[in-house]
């Protein structure tokens, strides 16, 4: 019987009658927008009951903002899948954008009732009631997205922009609370600065007023891995990311961050290009702006090492040393495996003496990368100053190649420990080495502290 059950389940599924296809029209497009979107579009045309299919198409439209087009392939796939999370919450998501506020919340409820722990789900759906003026059932859905989790700035701005009119004093408070998770966050400080002016504290609401201005687009987000796979699909903006990237390697730095801004105007969630932003502005001396990206990348996921790396290196450029070791540190606890932030993350903390645990990291950033010649270079010098002198000359003699702008120092520098180890004709055979290649490279005041040194030694 239960069997007998399933089956006319099934076929009735199959019979269900669905929305027809968008008439899309490709004109305009760029040529590899065109490819993805045929090509998602020919899936569907050979099968067309296959949710897959139909709501990959809905996501291919989705992600380069064709919402109306998005809408009944996602209806589609939901309609053939109803069980599966996704497609309801792609729909919901695109509904609210288009401003259909009740059709979202439907939505927003069916895709929670495949998954009523998803987070953004819920936070989306009190939203969506919000706009709708549902405002008893939205106070329900922010109260219980806080219930899970107390830093949703969202969740707050929401349950103040439901209590302004009936309990002001309590809606400024809950502004406070988002402003305090997310200082950043416009339209939270637009909405305390109204809030304020209306109970006659004029001074302070002219300065979330003035802020507001200054983080129009600013605002929090929630980590929501679906989004993300979405916004990765945007094949214009990959196409400016590489360009960036090739663009960044021939040392064309402001054509890069051109390029990188115009994917991240495809798309804003484009984790790499902000990424990449970081350095980039970093390394053209607009610090304000690397914090931007910096800001906004960990707003949509704090966990990606490289983040930390890149805004490390970035405070070590403005000589912010302490907060610089903090980011490292943060890097390596998401990756301990990550060569370079063992190195720098070592540079910082050998400045503050603590030379063993710099050696430490040292040796971690060489064991990731055996190649990786500052860190020999840099344990070397330790091993020198705690008389290690074996060690040292060890660390230094795996610096020498390839033969590049480093060369000199890194000769130099094992000619030195040689001589400090008594070993004189190895010091000046090395010395000679670092004298040819800074004579080479036209390294002025080292070629004259290693001419010095050769003359001691060969007692000229």
């Amino acid at each position: 019987m239960a069997v007998f059950c399933l089956f006319i389940s099934a076929t009735a599924l199959l019979a269900q009658p669905l929305p027809d296809l968008p008439a899309i029209t490709l004109d305009g497009f760029e040529p590899e927008i065109k490819e993805q979107v045929q090509k998602a579009l020919q899936q569907v045309q050979a099968k067309p009951r296959d949710a897959e299919a139909n709501g990959w198409l809905g996501m291919t439209l989705h992600t380069y903002e064709q919402y109306e087009w998005a809408v009944p392939c996602y209806q589609r796939a939901h309609l053939l899948a109803p069980t599966e999370f996704r497609w309801a919450y792609y729909l919901g998501i695109v509904q609210a954008t288009l401003g259909q506020q009740n059709e979202a919340a439907s939505s927003l409820k069916a895709a929670l009732q495949q998954d009523s722990k998803h987070l953004p789900a819920q936070l989306r759906l009190a939203d969506a009631l919000l706009a709708a003026g549902k405002l008893s059932e939205s106070q329900q859905f922010y109260e219980i997205v806080l219930k899970r989790n107390s830093n949703v700035a969202q969740a707050y701005y929401g349950l103040g922009r439901i209590l302004a009119a009936s309990k002001p004093a309590e809606a400024t408070r809950q502004y406070r609370k988002a402003i305090e998770l997310f200082p950043d966050y416009g339209a939270a400080h637009y909405a305390l600065g109204l809030a304020l002016r209306d109970q006659g504290q004029t001074a302070e609401a002219q300065e979330h007023l003035a802020r507001s201005q200054q983080l129009k687009l600013s605002r929090p987000t929630l980590e929501d891995p679906l989004i993300i796979s979405l916004a990765e699909m945007n094949a214009g903006a990959s196409k400016h990311l590489k360009r960036g990237a090739m663009l960044e390697r021939e040392g064309k730095l402001a054509e890069s961050i051109a390029e990188h801004e115009q994917a991240l105007e495809l798309n804003p969630w484009y984790i790499q290009a902000h990424i990449n932003l970081i350095s980039l502005y970093g390394r053209t001396d607009q610090f304000e702006k690397a914090v931007e990206h910096y800001q906004a990348v960990v707003a949509i996921n704090p966990d990606l090492p490289e983040i930390y790396y890149n805004y490390g290196v970035l405070l070590v450029g403005k000589e912010r040393y302490q907060e610089a070791e903090q980011a490292f540190k943060r890097c390596l606890d998401l990756n301990p495996y990550y060569a370079e932030a063992h190195h720098n993350y070592a540079v910082m903390i050998e400045q503050a003496g603590r030379l063993d645990e710099a050696a430490k990291h040292y040796r971690k950033a060489i064991e990731n990368n055996p190649g990786y010649r500052s860190a020999h270079f840099f344990l070397g010098r330790i091993l020198v100053y705690q008389e290690k002198l074996p060690e040292a000359i060890q660390q230094f003699q795996q610096t020498l190649t390839p033969v590049d702008a480093e060369t000199a120092r890194y000769a130099y520098a094992l000619g030195a420990t040689y001589a400090r180890a008594g070993d004189r004709q190895k010091s000046i055979a090395y010395l000679r080495e670092a004298q040819k290649h800074a004579t080479a490279f036209g390294q002025k005041e080292l070629l004259a502290a290693i001419e010095r040194d050769l003359q001691t030694l060969e007692g000229k």
